[in-house]
């Protein structure tokens, strides 16, 4: 296995730093077993820069190590239609190589941020171990922080929208691997950034008083604390260690760290355990990151380790709504904290999760007593979670019945215990009362069909496998009051996922604006989020998914609460974080970045369920009166089997204008599951001659349908001119109640001519398959009929259609 880093630096704009930033990184990296190469200066053109990443591509094998960095200005062409010129569709964000200067309208010199996405495609596809780091800005102008002299790492000119939107579109029309580009990001690839998307990043002297990038200076710094043969740390770990420094620095600059940030450093084997969280040191305080996101309050306890050593333990004192503070108590409790400490909750005041074992799972009864986040369901009590013993092994289930495949050997099912415990905490998180946030937030859900977004109910819909939804953010605050955004999907295994890693710390949103989470900023399109069962979980029934909208006044960094690796947060409250600079010594006072006061934030949760089947194909079949609650998933509830009889006691003619003949036919069709899980359909027919409106026609007392019920009653009615032929149902069959449904209307028009769809109904075991309904709404009034549906219980002694 070969390391090699693209190590890129374009001092253009009066930035100095770059080239120390390269050389400082370069010798870092080489203490790694890295092979640099340096691109700068003449070297660092637009062209030098593409073919010295495309020489790092061609080089690259499967087994090797690939870090691209680069240092100098950073810039956006914002669309005039963006009131803040955020990023987004028609903005082009783009990096500043040493000939920009000479740019023309046929010739921009900049690099885009699609074009650097689609080389590093190229480059994960000949090896997945990648990363980027990038120290510069994606802002719109320059300024120099008045207060340390930093200089912003972004273009110091304005770049002209016109010239940019044509090197964008030039990009569209070249590049055909664009449209394929993940809105999500690259999954392959470790992204390190110097700021957000809307701030700056800046360069100034360091402590060895050498001009250089903050990130990198601090970046740099922990790699040198390093060692290259200890147990590996993760980028999340390294990122949260550099992020902290940066602050202390320049609290208006907060790095990111982008991707599968759970994996091990150069490496791509995870490194972190999921149970424990983030410590490091702010004076007098140890800094928990996350507790307070996670809902741990004043008096919860943990243990601050370093790798298998006990530094020892503090007790919460206070949280600021991210993380929790307190002091450390032990041998030496000013010791400093290394970079990967970590806190292991001791004793919680959160509730924790309920467990009821099984005779074959007693041996868990230990564990779980002694993990803080589970306990022991006592006796009588309805536990949220049980353990299962069967032939194939053990496994878990709720209410609703398995959650996880069965597992050989029951200490096996901890791990997925404390991962539901987890999950159950985050659809927990609520905001403060007393410190809602004051901003006007509107959050949508819709299901994508075809790129259009098609708008749910915020809880209660169903969707499928390979369907997509999108979630739509509106902030209607006041002018000022930009809102960050991040999305948590807890999924049906209880898995908790960042559904913005691209934007870990929150997407910004403008007042006035919106943002659509599935949609694709590069293309302008709407893919949505793609919606999967887990294989983890067996596919018996539709479980529930929530996505959990954390809406915040400030930056909070959301992957904190995702299974796989719990991760910091570290947000600065700006106004305070002036007022700690006015209040400092001098300039060079290093500045505790956690907040004084407790930031506003809101939560909001919404939820679909998830059925473990794809979506059957939709009907053709058009009905005056759908009366489906939906959806038409024929097991979209639990329930035992009900003994039901469908009748349809009367027809009332009110207009018989739509064939001009007085003779018609009315034709229902009943749709029910069998006991082997197969559907089984009854057409019945009632013809009825010389009628005339305003006639009040019976209809058979016989029902259409009586026997048993389970999981979904489905019933279409139609009405045709009757013309004396036999409709072919006998031919009718398919796997779904809509190709049943398309199917005997095919049928009925081969045979009529003409068929009128006038009603289609489906009910399930929550209303007992129609029966509980009340009797107004089985009356049924379409333009030129009324009849009467009734749906009633069946004796169990009584006639049964054959299933």
């Amino acid at each position: 296995m070969t390391r090699r880093a693209l190590l890129i630096g374009s001092a253009t704009g009066g930035l100095t730093g770059p080239g120390n930033d390269t050389a400082a990184l370069a010798a870092a990296l080489t203490r790694w077993d890295f092979d640099p190469v340096v691109c700068d200066g003449e070297n660092a053109s637009r062209a030098g820069i593409l073919d010295a990443y495309e020489q790092l591509i061609a080089r690259s094998r499967p087994d090797d190590a690939a870090v691209v960095y680069y240092s100098g200005h950073g810039a956006y062409a914002k669309d005039p239609a963006l009131a803040e010129g955020m990023p987004g569709p028609g903005v082009l964000q783009f990096i500043i190589p040493t000939d920009y200067e000479e740019s023309s309208e046929d010739d921009f010199r900049g690099i885009a941020n699609v074009e650097l996405s689609l080389l590093l495609e190229k480059l994960t596809a000949r090896t997945r171990n990648a990363a980027v780091i990038l120290d510069c800005c994606h802002s719109g102008a320059m300024s120099r922080d008045l207060e340390t002299g930093a200089v912003a790492k972004v273009w110091p000119r304005a770049v002209p929208a016109c010239l940019a939107r044509a090197h964008l579109d030039s990009l569209h029309r070249t590049c055909p691997g664009l449209a394929e580009l993940s809105p999500r990001g690259n999954p392959d690839a470790v992204r390190l950034v110097a700021c957000a998307t809307n701030q700056r990043a800046y360069e100034a002297p360091n402590a060895d008083d050498v001009t250089m990038g903050y990130f990198t200076d601090a970046l740099t710094r922990v790699l040198d604390t390093l060692d290259p043969a200890a147990k590996p740390l993760s980028w999340a770990t390294v990122g949260d260690r550099v992020r902290q420094l940066v602050l202390r620095q320049c609290g208006v600059q907060r790095p990111d760290s982008e991707g599968p940030r759970d994996r091990e450093l150069f490496g791509t084997g995870l490194a972190d355990q999921a149970a424990a969280l983030p410590a490091s040191r702010h004076r007098e305080w140890i800094r928990i990151s996350g507790a307070g996101l996670l809902g741990y309050r004043e008096g919860d306890e943990f243990a601050i380790r370093n790798d298998e050593d006990l530094l020892g333990t503090t007790v919460v004192k206070w949280t600021d709504g991210q993380a929790a503070f307190g002091p450390l108590h032990g041998p030496d409790p000013s010791r400093d904290i290394p970079a990967g400490a970590r806190a292991e909750v001791i004793a919680t005041a959160v509730p924790p999760l309920p467990v009821a074992l099984d005779a074959g799972t007693g041996s868990l009864a230990e564990s779980v007593q002694a993990d803080p986040a589970l306990r022991l369901a006592a006796e009588g009590e309805t536990a949220a979670v049980r353990t299962v013993t069967g032939s194939g092994g053990v496994a878990l289930h709720d209410a609703a019945g398995p959650l996880n495949q069965p597992k050989a050997a029951p200490h096996q099912v901890l791990g997925d215990l404390k991962r539901i415990a987890r999950a159950r905490a985050v659809l927990r998180l609520s905001e403060d009362p007393g410190l809602a946030l004051r901003t006007r937030v509107r959050v949508e859900l819709a299901q994508v069909v075809d790129g259009v977004a098609r708008p749910l109910p915020a809880g209660g819909a169903v969707l499928h496998p390979g369907q997509a939804v999108c979630v739509t953010v509106h902030n209607d605050g006041d002018p000022g009051e930009y809102v960050y955004v991040s999305l948590l999907d807890v999924g049906v295994s209880a898995q908790v996922t960042l559904l913005n890693p691209e934007n870990p710390s929150g997407v910004p949103i403008a007042p006035g604006k919106r943002y659509v989470f599935g949609g694709n900023d590069v293309t302008g399109t709407l893919p949505g989020m793609e919606l999967s069962w887990p294989s983890s979980v067996p596919p018996v029934l539709p479980r529930k998914e929530s996505i959990v909208v954390l809406i915040s006044e400030e930056r909070t960094e959301a992957a904190l609460l995702q299974q796989q690796g719990v991760r910091t947060s570290g947000a600065l409250n700006r106004l305070e974080a002036q007022l700690l600079r006015l209040g400092a010594r001098d300039g060079r006072e290093i500045i505790t970045p956690m907040l004084t006061r407790p930031m506003r934030f809101a939560v909001q949760t919404i939820g679909f369920d998830l059925a473990p089947v794809p979506a059957p194909r939709a009907e053709e079949a058009v009905f005056e009166i759908d009366d489906r609650p939906g959806h038409d998933f024929l097991g979209a509830a639990s329930g035992p089997p009900a003994r039901i009889a469908v009748r349809l006691p009367a027809l009332v003619v009110h207009h018989n204008r739509a064939f001009r003949n007085r003779d018609f036919r009315l034709d229902t069709l009943v749709l029910t599951t069998g006991a082997d899980g197969k559907l089984r359909h009854r057409v019945r027919t009632a013809r009825f001659a010389g009628t005339v409106d305003g006639t009040r026609l019976p209809v058979s007392e016989s029902p259409l349908f009586e026997g048993e019920v389970r999981e979904q009653l489905d019933v279409a009615v139609w009405v045709s001119p009757d013309r004396g032929a036999e409709a072919d149902f006998a031919g009718i069959a398919g796997e779904s109640a809509a190709e049943i449904v398309d199917a005997a209307e095919a049928a009925l028009t081969a045979a009529t001519g003409g068929a009128i769809g006038l009603y289609r109904a489906a009910f399930g075991p929550g209303e007992r398959f129609g029966a509980a309904r009340p009797k107004a709404e089985h009356t049924v009034r379409t333009a030129d009929f009324t009849f009467g549906l009734a749906v009633a219980e069946a004796p169990d002694s009584g006639p049964s259609d054959p299933q």
